[in-house]
Order: C-alpha cells, then structure tokens, then sequence
C-alpha cells in the first residue's frame, strides 16, 4: 500500500527511543507513514541499514555528518562517533535499502574553538565534495545539512556543477528566507521542512525574511517533509521527543500556510518523496 505521508529525514535507529521503538514503529504504522532513517557517520549508517531491512516501511541513508569531523559535541541520542572513511560508506551505499548519500554537507557552527577554523572549514569542504562525487557513482540523491555555511556550500554546489557533476540533492530542516531559497531552487535541489515551521513567529522577526513566505511561494513539486526526529518535535509535542508519526503536523501547517487541502499536500509531498529516493510504490 502506497503511504499517506514520508518522514524523509528522521533518526529511527538511534538510541533515543531505546525500549520505546515498538510504540514508535506502531504508530507511525497506524498512520501509514514510511520514514527514511539517516546516516551520520559509517558506524550510524550501518545500524540504519541493519534497522531497515527489519522493517518494510523504513529506508536508510549513508553518509557523514559534518559536525563529526571538526567537533567533540556528542549528543546522547546519537551514540558515539567514528572516524570519517568513505570506502567504508562506499562498501555500505550498495546495500539495495540505501536510498541516498548523506547526512553531508557543512556545519561551520559545529567547530570546536581550539581548532584551526580555516582548516576545519577546508576539512569540511573536502568531505562534502567526496560525498558529492560517491552519490554521483552510486547514482543516489544527496541528504543536505548545512548550517552557518551557505554561502560556502552554493560555491561548492556550482563547483561542482561546471565540472560536470551530476547533483540531485535536498536540503533538510530549511528555515532560510526566500532569497536563499531560490538560490537552492535554481540548483536543481529539494527543500524539506521540519516541525520548526509550527512554531509560532517572533514578533520581532522581518515576516519576509520567514521561511513561511518560502513555503508560500516555491514549486510544491520540490518541497519534501520530514522530523528530524527525535529532535525538533512539532506543536503540539514541542520539547518532547520526536517521532516520524508527526510528520503529519508538517503537512497540515503547509496546507494551511498554502491555502491548500492536507491530502494533497500529503499527496504531492509523497509522491515528491517517492520519485526523489526511487522508492517502491508499495512496501
């Protein structure tokens, strides 16, 4: 049965739900949602593949998330990190449940303060490109992380481009304005969006520089939704743990902000989901 909604960004494998993953899996199964469960390092992209394969509806990434190469932060919901190797990621990405390359991308907030920072800076860039380069070998779609870094990151991109790469990739967890926006359209990319788009706006925020007036104003055709879960729980869970169950509070606040019904922003964003990381019709 096709899914009324994916969770195209979310973290089901890691310890955070620990004995709590069957009610998880059980709702997010009542609501017919698939969920696509994300990579942060070769260790982490393993038990996604590894947690995949156990479930029909659940999809894995590979990659390696920026902030684990210039930084120590280490959060209690992801479990401890690996050195970056990409002919591990390599081996892992031609598991048939791997749908795309990532999470990659740049995080210059994550450098920790005795680094040198153009260094860091330049480590980052090198990984990206060579993420960039094994979804282009392995013909899957990029999962996008950036933060503090955008500027950087669409060099790269038409970098990369003018060498003849080819790039299909989305941008996770958007909360740029409309400017930055369609530089990213312009690329050729998806933009996905959190529960961060429920909560309610700062009274002293530029209203045109929101990201609502994006989701306003881009192509619904290249607009995906996810969780971030566990983080970043949506009104009315906001400060609970996330789950891809509430993926569906995304799409009901771009139906209203759109003017548009939810079971066609449930639909368009599906189906964007679908044809983005080939996935089957069924599961």
């Amino acid at each position: 049965m096709k899914p009324e909604l994916i969770d195209s960004h979310c973290h089901l494998h890691f310890p955070a739900y620990g004995e709590n993953i069957g009610e998880v899996l059980g709702r997010m199964q009542k609501n017919n949602v698939w969920a696509v469960t994300v990579g942060t390092t070769a260790k982490t992209s393993r038990a996604g593949i590894d947690f995949a394969h156990q479930h029909e509806d659940v999809f894995a990434t590979v990659g390696h998330h920026p902030e684990h190469l210039t930084s120590s932060f280490e959060d209690e919901y992801e479990g401890a990190d690996d050195p970056f190797d990409i002919e591990k990621l390599r081996e892992l990405v031609r598991d048939p449940k791997v749908v795309s390359i990532g999470e990659t991308g740049l995080d210059f907030f994550r450098i920790d303060e005795d680094r040198d920072r153009a260094a860091a800076e330049q480590l980052q860039e090198d990984v990206f490109r060579q993420h960039i380069a094994l979804a282009e070998e392995a013909d899957k779609p990029l999962t996008i992380h950036c933060r503090d870094a955008g500027e950087r990151f669409i060099s790269i991109i038409k970098d990369e481009k003018a060498k003849g790469r080819r790039i299909r990739g989305v941008m996770h967890c958007y909360t740029g304005d409309w400017e930055e926006a369609q530089q990213l359209l312009d690329l050729g990319l998806f933009i996905s969006f959190t529960g961060i788009i429920t909560f309610g706006v700062k009274k002293t925020a530029d209203p045109e520089k929101h990201m609502h007036r994006v989701i306003e104003r881009m192509p619904i055709e290249r607009m995906m939704i996810e969780t971030d879960a566990p983080w970043l729980a949506p009104e009315p869970y906001r400060g609970q743990q996330n789950e891809p169950a509430y993926v569906e509070h995304v799409a009901r606040k771009i139906a209203e902000l759109r003017g548009m019904g939810y079971d066609d922003v449930a639909r368009i964003t599906t189906d964007n989901a679908i044809g983005f990381f080939r996935l089957p019709q069924s599961s």
